[in-house]
């Protein structure tokens, strides 16, 4: 009977250390893991706070203040669990063309089905399974088209490679033809249609940008020298596009989409309809100061600033905790910023390099839309503050984002100690 139980505790202890050895990788930057705990943390607090002022029955402000921090919870550790599993087992090599088209395919599918549900604040952008679970495939799509333009901007263009010269003219036309289609054109053409299902088919237009934004940081990015008079000609198209959308953007734009850009500019012009949310945001950050009003005083989640838990949490965290509060946000998260920007420039692959630039315009983008848009700098687009506000899809997306990068910058960080 001894020996069984030894023989059991031994097999149980196996599968302990190997499970020990899969979600540990050495060379992970740890400051990142922090500043991702961190983030976590603090916004499941601030969710709970900002929920309290969602209903009016302290019984059920009460209820759904818990309810809400426990989902937030359990989203923050399905995330850390897949983070932690991808950072041990993910390899830049796994990214080539066949899967880069798989992961696009299944991610326009998945955004253009959100269609056939219900919309949300005018949006079709979740997958909603019953009325308690949803998915935002958009979310998951910004870090599928970092890895895709990943492949396209540092090894599409390495399977053609001139040996000798050209036969004739037209050998030699048909060549960079033939590369120009599947090195700039066919990765655009991408990042167009992508952009279009997210206009047009799911009228998310906040997170269009930020995906967009993201394609075009990696394509600026690349170091490929192949790509370098492209980048030029995309920023005369940039601004050829900024200058016609000033011109005719009345006739392009949705009607909910100018009413934002018009409360921008004169908040005051409609506050109780278009102007609403952003006019008691503005008063929240009015009445936070330095140290704010104190955790769980603020007085516009009550009402003034419809569900505070999820885009407009930023208001909220002002309001209570002021500039010092504000900080717990912006500072883990620039943290991250310029630490992968850091590894972005150190590591050696191409692939790599572009993978880490491409999550770190990711955290940027979202932070600086969502913080621009809620204090009234720039129109506000509805976007997630990542880790902070309530959502499962932008949260797990997160983690998933990091995971990727601490793959890479593990295997850097090992190539790296054991050089020196």
């Amino acid at each position: 009977m001894s020996n069984l139980v030894k023989k059991r505790f031994t097999k149980i202890k196996r599968i302990i250390d190997r499970l020990k050895q899969l979600f540990t990788s050495r060379g992970v930057d740890k400051g990142i893991y922090i500043s991702v705990f961190i983030l976590a943390v603090f916004g499941i607090i601030m969710i709970g706070s900002a929920s309290i002022g969602s209903v009016t029955s302290s019984e059920k402000t009460v209820t759904l203040a818990i309810k809400n921090m426990s989902t937030q919870t359990v989203y923050v550790i399905a995330g850390a669990v897949v983070m932690i599993f991808i950072a041990r087992v993910f390899k830049t090599r796994y990214i080539d063309y066949t899967t880069s088209m798989k992961l696009y395919l299944l991610g326009i599918i998945l955004m253009t089905i959100c269609r056939f549900w219900s919309d949300s604040h005018g949006s079709h952008a979740w997958i909603k399974f019953g009325g308690a679970f949803s998915i935002q495939p958009a979310e998951f799509m910004k870090i599928a088209m970092i890895l895709i333009m990943s492949y396209f901007l540092t090894e599409s263009d390495k399977a053609f490679v001139v040996k000798g010269r050209f036969k004739t003219a037209a050998l030699k036309a048909a060549f960079y033809k033939e590369k120009f289609l599947k090195c700039v054109f066919l990765p655009m053409l991408l990042v167009f249609i992508a952009a279009v299902v997210g206009v047009f088919i799911q009228k998310d237009f906040g997170t269009t940008v930020i995906l967009v934004g993201i394609c075009f940081v990696c394509f600026i990015g690349t170091p490929r020298q192949y790509f370098k008079k492209y980048k030029k000609m995309v920023w005369i198209f940039i601004g050829g596009c900024a200058v016609i959308l000033t011109i005719i953007g009345t006739t392009v734009l949705q009607p909910y989409q100018l009413g934002r850009i018009y409360s921008w500019l004169d908040p005051m012009s409609d506050p109780y309809n278009n102007s609403y949310q952003l006019v008691n945001a503005l008063i929240a950050f009015s009445d936070g100061g330095l140290f704010g009003l104190g955790f769980g005083n603020s007085t516009q989640k009550y009402g003034y600033i419809p569900e505070a838990h999820n885009d407009f949490i930023g208001a909220i965290i002002y309001e209570e905790l002021g500039i010092i509060g504000l900080g717990l946000v912006i500072i883990p998260t620039c943290v991250i910023i310029f630490k992968l920007l850091k590894y972005s420039n150190e590591v050696k692959e191409n692939k790599s390099r572009i993978i880490l630039l491409g999550v770190s315009s990711y955290f940027f983008l979202h932070l600086i839309i969502n913080l621009g848009g809620v204090s009234g700098l720039i129109p506000m687009t509805g976007v997630p503050l990542l880790l902070i506000s309530a959502g499962g899809s932008s949260t797990v997306s997160a983690f998933v984002a990091i995971g990727i990068a601490q793959a890479i910058i593990a295997k850097h960080n090992r190539q790296k100690f054991d050089t020196d």
